[in-house]
């Protein structure tokens, strides 16, 4: 099977890399997980994950806002192109297997994820929570277009990296306040 194409545009006066006009930056999966890695061994995984779970959630809720005005996408068909854009940038096979954007839940499966890769499937923990906020991002991206409340979570429930056949994540919404 052939890879998706990815439209990158190389600025030949600034070198800077853009895809859908946002501005990208192309690393090798080995440089995401040691920075993952060094930072768990310096202040711990649970305030790393608390920190990337903000920032990625953030970030999420950025690039769907971009690309829908890009793209014309639907709310949900927004989210759906940022997980095929996350697949097309090496994160993993991204597939949403279950979603009821009226509820705001979803279950998505990574098969391959690079995290879990780069740990090894010996490792005994769960460790793709880097996708946590971008998928609740994006979550959240719906529920925004949607006008409704509450406030989009995900957890990562299995993980190639501990020994499961793929790693796997629910999203439900809960109640602000």
């Amino acid at each position: 099977m052939a890879a998706p194409e990815v439209p990158i545009d190389i600025d030949p006066e600034t070198g800077i890399w853009r895809t859908d006009g946002l501005p990208m930056i192309y690393l090798p999966r080995h440089f995401l997980v040691n920075i993952q890695k060094g930072v768990e061994a310096a202040i711990g995984v649970e305030a790393f994950r608390a920190m990337l779970y903000g920032a990625s959630d953030l970030s999420a809720l950025q690039w769907c806002r971009e690309e829908a005005r890009t793209h014309g996408l639907s709310p949900v068909d927004t989210f759906r192109h940022y997980l095929k854009r996350l697949s097309q940038r090496g994160y993993g096979r991204i597939e949403i297997t279950a979603l009821d954007a009226a509820a705001g839940s979803a279950a998505v499966t990574v098969r391959h994820s690079a995290y879990a890769l780069g740990y090894g499937p010996g490792t005994g923990r769960r460790v793709c929570y880097m996708l946590e906020g971008s998928f609740s991002g994006g979550m959240r991206y719906v529920l925004e277009m949607a006008g409704r409340a509450g406030e989009p979570v995900c957890r990562e429930v299995a993980c190639a990296a501990d020994g499961h056949p793929e790693c796997r994540f629910e999203l439900r919404c809960e109640p602000v306040g």
